[in-house]
């Protein structure tokens, strides 16, 4: 089965290949900018429309903070999934943590590593909530747009949205036959191939399209101890779509999609220890050593990464005589198996597996349309998993007490929400915006279970597990729990010109609580977030200058926070924390051929009651962490990008550089600087040819000065050594790509 859907997902690249082009095509790797910095007036003026609000809006006319990329600036950029994104988008932080995508927007996000946890930034792909975080790494292809809006959505999108929405939203089927095809190659033996072909099958009532992608490359580094690439990637994605109109009122678009990688990536590198000296179990100090370069390992276990995806939707719409309704029915299933080397030497016997099988179902009804003066929305959501996560560990054979271990159980989770908002015309320059949701999840824990050495240390939920193998302690903790929510949206906006708007919102983020998978301990509570922001869209100068500005304050109350204690991942709640920020991003077009662009950032995401102990940290003492930075939440962060283009035989010539740079990241609560990202920078650089025939040619440079950048790291337990195990952002990658389009 394997085989047949990789030789489908390359015939369809090959057939995109083959079909006669006329049209230049996608670029996959050159720096990311938003489409405001395209250089037509109405991208730079910043009119590209987006959906974030459930209708479609110009994005300098939306009162919210939120970036967006359409096609055109994708076509530019190294955009393979989301975590590429990060340094085109103010206070964004998405990395690898393990095999799951950590997103995290303003130090809203999440640490919890254990299998089986959520985000507090809800992704979406073409209206479908991705519950899983390896979601955030899958492929991306084929995209018409990526929306990012930052700050709580707790109103239109409400579930586990504390930190922001991201939505991915695909090129649709076309009445005309097009396509196009893309190849690139870079060092590594980099190797990416993309391609669609789109057009009607029955005149204009039953359109398709049909879009695939191939990637993969050798390791980022070297496993020294058996000789064998880390940190490598193949993966294979295909993605069909059918529109049928039987009518001008009625459309029904259906979409199916498959993911699959299967690599080394996500290994484990060994990155010190939180107080300058491991524990007696770290491998390090049983006298194993580490490779001078932080991108090689001595692993006696070679790392495995193999996620998969799939899934099928049915999309709606009707215009009625009084508004527009719309449908989304999903069901998604997926899979994942990551197994690393804990201990990061070649200390034998240390290794852990993690895996997820999940089922998802979701169902979404909206109601729109203008009344008067008043554009409104609203709607039911459901949605249902059925997730079986699992951790299996085993231990160097010198700790006799500790050889091997299990945790795991199947956690169920059904979550219905209403929700509603309204925006009133008081003036032809005055709105008010008034929007509310109730949310309500029933979450129940079934089979979960720990042991350790054995059955005879098997402790589990009451009446767990339901195998033949009984537990020898079964607790007595309740294995269902309901959490609800009542998350309401304020705003005002004020058309100052026609180019320049203010606004001011207060809203409120829900997260839902729930249970950490194989660490038998109670549920964990909500976390909650109010939001308040102030902010100024405005376009200078004949729209040559585009400000955009906020100003923010958050009140962040029960966070919930992962810790690694003795061999389980266990999830509590932290007291509060507040968050205060400004945002400012900047685009100038000096002329037709000269602009810049950029932003800077500033997010002070603290702790103001939390205590806890270190749980590295032998005896650990409880501490007090006011004042401590939230995880993957910078100070300071900024882009500054510059573009110069130049008509030359039959087409247009365009050389860019950019540079970002962040203050110092934390990757836990205790902001000890070993465990942490210290200040860095990244330069990016291309140069691209487009020709008038629609076929283009580039040459691309990213990470120019090859710094090693931790995207996040782990603190083991007191138990295993206390020390630090890291994965890192891309190298240096290099290399030309071409494109056609048809």
């Amino acid at each position: 089965m394997n085989i047949l859907r990789d030789n489908l997902i390359i015939g369809v690249a090959t057939l995109a290949f083959l079909v006669p082009a006329s049209a230049g095509a996608q670029a996959m790797m050159e720096p990311l900018q938003p489409s405001s910095n395209e250089n037509t007036d109405e991208q730079a003026t910043g009119d590209i429309v987006v959906t974030a609000q459930r209708r479609s809006e110009r994005l300098q006319d939306i009162p919210m903070s939120i970036s967006a990329f359409d096609g055109a600036a994708l076509q530019r950029s190294p955009v393979t999934n989301l975590a590429d994104i990060q340094t085109s988008i103010p206070n964004v932080n998405i990395s690898p943590r393990n095999s799951s995508g950590v997103v995290s927007i303003r130090g809203i996000g999440f640490d919890i590593v254990t299998a089986g946890a959520e985000g507090s930034v809800a992704i979406h792909s073409d209206g479908v909530y991705q519950s899983r975080p390896l979601g955030a790494l899958s492929g991306l292809f084929d995209i018409e747009r990526i929306e990012v809006a930052r700050g709580p959505q707790g109103t239109l999108y409400g579930r586990n949205a504390t930190g922001g929405a991201i939505n991915i939203i695909s090129r649709k089927p076309t009445q005309d036959v097009t396509g196009y095809i893309d190849l690139s190659y870079g060092n590594y033996n980099s190797l990416a191939i993309e391609g669609a072909v789109s057009g009607p099958l029955a005149g204009d009532k039953l359109l398709a399209r049909v879009s695939a992608k191939i990637e993969q490359r050798d390791g980022w580094g070297t496993n020294i101890a058996n000789d064998s690439r880390i940190d490598d990637l193949k993966s294979r994605a295909l993605r069909g779509m059918l529109e049928f109109r039987p009518s001008d009122t009625v459309n029904f678009l259906l979409e199916g999609d498959y993911f699959k990688r299967d690599d080394n990536a996500y290994a484990v590198h060994f990155a010190g220890c939180v107080i300058g000296v491991c524990g007696p179990n770290a491998g390090t100090s049983r006298g194993y050593t580490v490779p001078t370069d932080p991108r090689d390992v001595s692993n006696d276990t070679q790392p495995i990464n193999r996620p998969e995806s799939y899934g099928v939707s049915l999309t709606t719409k009707i215009e009625l005589p009084f508004a527009d309704l719309s449908a989304i029915t999903a069901y998604r299933e997926g899979n994942s198996y990551y197994q690393f080397d804990f201990d990061g030497t070649a200390q034998p016997g240390a290794f852990l597996t993690r895996e997820e099988n999940y089922k998802t179902f979701s169902q979404e009804l909206q109601v729109s349309g203008t009344t008067g003066n008043m554009d409104w929305v609203g709607g039911v959501y459901y949605f249902h998993e059925r997730n079986f996560a699992r951790a299996n560990g085993h231990f160097p054979p010198f700790i006799t007490t500790l050889s091997r271990y299990f945790q795991g159980g199947v956690l169920t989770t059904d979550a219905y929400a209403v929700f509603g908002e309204a925006s009133y015309h008081l003036t032809s320059d005055l709105t008010a915006t008034l929007g509310a949701r109730y949310s309500k999840e029933r979450k129940h824990i079934d089979d979960e279970y720990t042991f350790t050495n054995g059955p005879l240390n098997m402790v589990g939920r009451q009446g767990s597990p339901s195998s033949d193998v009984p537990c020898v302690t079964c607790l007595g903790l309740p294995d269902r729990a309901k959490f609800s929510s009542f998350t309401p949206k304020f705003g005002l906006r004020y058309q100052l010109a026609p180019n320049k708007l203010i606004y001011v919102t207060a809203q409120k983020g829900f997260k839902s609580g729930g249970f950490a998978v194989g660490a038998v301990t109670p549920a964990f509570d909500p976390e909650t977030i109010w939001s308040y922001e102030f902010g100024l869209k405005a376009n200078w100068f004949g729209r040559a200058l585009t400000t955009n500005i906020s100003a923010y304050h958050y009140d962040y109350s029960n966070l919930q926070v992962g810790q690694v204690q003795g061999v389980a991942t266990i999830v509590r709640n932290a007291g509060s924390a507040k968050v205060d920020g400004v945002e400012a991003e900047v685009r100038l077009t000096v002329s037709p051929r000269v602009s810049f662009d950029g932003f800077t950032a500033y997010n002070h995401a603290r702790f103001t009651q939390y205590t806890s102990a270190n749980p590295a940290i032998n005896p650990a003492l409880p501490l007090d962490l006011r004042g401590n930075l939230l995880s993957n939440a910078p100070k300071w962060t900024g882009k500054i990008g510059g573009e110069y283009r130049l008509p030359v035989s039959n087409g247009d010539l365009t050389m860019r550089g950019e540079i970002f740079t962040s203050s110092r990241v934390y990757f836990s609560p205790f902001n000890n600087n070993t465990n942490s990202q210290k200040p860095y920078s990244l330069l990016n650089a291309s140069v691209r040819y487009d020709a008038d025939s629609d076929w283009y040619v580039s040459a691309f440079i990213n990470n120019i000065a090859d710094t090693d950048v931790k995207a996040g790291s782990i603190v083991t337990s007191g138990t295993t050594g206390a020390f630090i195990i890291a994965q890192y952002l891309p190298p240096r990658t290099y290399g030309l790509k071409v494109g056609k389009k048809f």
